[in-house]
């Protein structure tokens, strides 16, 4: 009898040491995916500075055109006022888009917890579907039929 349960404590033991270790190998490969995230957030983070500086740019050089078309027409009449208004129109959409991109720029750099919510949630999407293919794959196996009949 008490060989019974010291082999029992120690089959006890030994499965709760390999329950700890399979969750710390869990863990680790939890926090290596992370790692390797968090590394891609930071290079993400450093392409949005450039491209804010692009669209501010862009903002100025349609600024100075805006400037440009108003000096034409003072000038003269040239141009058609109905193609001159085709163009400014054209400017202010242009104009307006680059408005709320740079916004949009500017909110990713203050909220940075967005990105890293975003990234989480397009990866979860991908393994769920990764698993969900897996099963599906398994599913559709079959018995493997016998040798062709001769």
């Amino acid at each position: 009898m008490i060989k019974t349960l010291k082999d029992l404590a120690l089959a006890l033991l030994n499965a709760t040491l390999l329950l700890i270790a399979l969750c710390l190998f869990l863990a680790w490969l939890v926090s290596s995916r992370v790692d390797g995230m968090l590394a891609t957030f930071a290079s993400n983070l450093e392409l949005v500075g450039p491209l804010r500086e692009d669209v501010q740019a862009m903002t100025a050089e349609v600024a100075a055109l805006r400037a440009d078309l108003a000096s034409l027409s003072s000038q003269g009449g040239e141009a058609g006022s109905a193609t001159m208004r085709a163009v400014q129109d054209r400017i202010a959409a242009l104009d307006a888009r680059l408005t709320q991109a740079d916004a949009r720029i500017e909110t990713l750099r203050q909220a940075p917890g967005e990105l890293v919510d975003r990234a989480i949630e397009r990866t979860m999407t991908t393994a769920a579907s990764e698993f969900a293919r897996a099963v599906n794959d398994i599913r559709g196996c079959g018995k493997p039929q016998g040798p062709a009949p001769r």
